[in-house]
């Protein structure tokens, strides 16, 4: 069966840090002209990567942007991918492998000079992206693609990314 654009009209992309994510939410979106929202945005306060949203503002900005008629949400945190699953047409999964994502993360390198500290432990936290027992894990993700319904792509190489974006409708 083909794609249809409808099939994607609110796209939840989920995956370990590094795995190509906003990437891929900015290519789909210029795809279907949806505006891709990433949930770095929404976990942390607005100053940077050093201090987290209250959880339940954060659950609610989530469900508000999920309550829309189109959307494209990307992050690695799945306790708010959750928030938006129940409206989500499409779910993909990037499970790229670690060590890819490792090294997409250093060639994108710190987001600012301050952050060095942060990234080496950016760094540290996706490489236990495998390990970890969370719902932002490995185990978390998959728990999260194998209980949604609708359509949904598990991705496992850059080439299969290539190929899927390739087969997306353009809007």
């Amino acid at each position: 069966m083909a794609a249809r654009t409808e099939d994607f009209a609110r796209s939840l992309i989920v995956g370990n840090s590094g795995s190509g994510k906003s990437w891929l939410s900015r290519e789909l979106g210029e795809r279907l002209r949806i505006a891709a929202i990433d949930l770095d945005s929404i976990h942390w306060e607005p100053e940077g990567f050093e201090v987290a949203r209250d959880k339940d503002a954060a659950r609610l900005a989530v469900r508000q942007i999920a309550a829309r008629e189109n959307w494209i949400i990307e992050g690695v945190y799945g306790w708010l991918a959750r928030e938006a699953a129940s409206r989500a047409t499409t779910l993909i999964w990037l499970d790229i492998p670690v060590e890819e994502c490792l090294e997409n993360l250093r060639l994108r390198g710190a987001r600012s000079p301050g952050e060095v500290e942060s990234f080496a432990a950016l760094l540290a936290w996706a490489a236990d992206y495998p390990h970890r027992e969370t719902s932002s894990s490995q185990k978390g993700h998959e728990e999260i693609f194998m209980s949604f319904s609708g359509c949904r792509a598990r991705l496992c190489s850059r080439d299969r990314v290539r190929e899927f974006l390739a087969a997306v409708p353009l809007r």
